[in-house]
């Protein structure tokens, strides 16, 4: 959905090539170090987006031939030149995956009014079918479900601001060719966090916490008969670092693909950085994202 609130298409059209990922726009935490006020800290935590606080970085570019100057015919559908299989349209996933999103300003994380406006609609996650071992899995073959998928990736990775802990649930969800976790945005950010506090690069420390809430969510569009999509999950972040607490908005953009059972981390193209802003406020509706909702 576009920040005016007209819904992206659902599906989107190949471009003549794959086209140049944006890096992720993704302001090192520095909260451990440089802590705010003591009657309560607050800082943003900028979403990655690829999908994804957002953004994730293609790990590579992937050449496509498409036959130009002759005519497709009823052949077999486009091979993805990444994982072999058949049916899948890089081209198009590229497109939707690179296409720029708007971008706000590092204020509009940290925590301010609400908006007194409707929101448009809602969200409706579904619920899981089931648990790979690490967080909850089996959701859906809709653009909700690969919402709700990203949303218990980026809830159960967070926890406890442990680099280990994201990587893990990042990789029982990555398809073979997805963007490795290490460039994404959010494992940087933790990475990184950890690196200027001169804490332990995995694992729980008694000082440091950290939660995230999935709030809102914004589906930017789907393509391949909608067995690809690239989602946004927009959330509250509450953390505490030696005792200081402090909160922001901070959350998730990915590019999913349908793997006939499960939604999974896609191959090729990283997601372009998503906005990020306090859930529920008017740069949240803004920027496109809707209320969450649960069944």
């Amino acid at each position: 959905m576009t920040p005016n609130g007209v819904p992206f298409p659902r599906d989107e059209q190949p471009s003549p090539g794959p086209g140049t990922p944006q890096p992720p726009l993704l302001t090192p935490a520095s909260y451990l170090t440089h802590p705010a006020p003591a009657r309560r800290r607050r800082g943003g935590l900028l979403m990655a987006s690829i999908g994804a606080l957002v953004m994730l970085l293609l790990i590579g570019l992937v050449a496509v031939i498409l036959g130009l100057g002759k005519d497709p015919g009823p052949s077999a559908p486009p091979t993805d030149p990444i994982t072999g299989e058949p049916g899948w349209d890089l081209a198009a996933e590229t497109a939707l995956a690179t296409r720029p999103m708007p971008q706000l300003p590092e204020e509009a994380a940290k925590p301010h009014a609400l908006s007194t406006r409707t929101p448009l609609g809602f969200i409706t996650l579904p619920p899981p079918g089931g648990n790979n071992g690490i967080m909850p899995v089996q959701f859906p073959p809709t653009p909700e479900g690969a919402l709700a998928q990203l949303a218990a990736l980026t809830r159960v990775g967070s926890q406890g601001a442990d680099p280990q802990a994201y990587e893990l649930a990042y990789n029982s969800i990555a398809a073979p060719g997805a963007p490795q976790v290490d460039s994404t945005g959010i494992h940087r950010t933790l990475a990184d966090a950890r690196r200027a506090a001169r804490l332990p690069q995995q694992g729980s420390v008694n000082s440091l916490s950290l939660t995230f809430t999935p709030l809102a969510g914004l589906i930017k569009g789907t393509t391949d008969g909608g067995r690809y999509a690239v989602v946004c999950v927009l959330g509250q972040v509450d953390a505490n670092a030696n005792g200081v607490p402090f909160s922001g908005g901070g959350g998730d953009c990915q590019a999913m693909r349908w793997n006939g059972r499960t939604w999974q981390i896609a191959p090729g193209a990283a997601a372009a950085a998503g906005p990020v802003a306090w859930p529920g406020s008017d740069e949240a509706f803004d920027a496109g994202y809707l209320p969450l909702r649960t069944p």
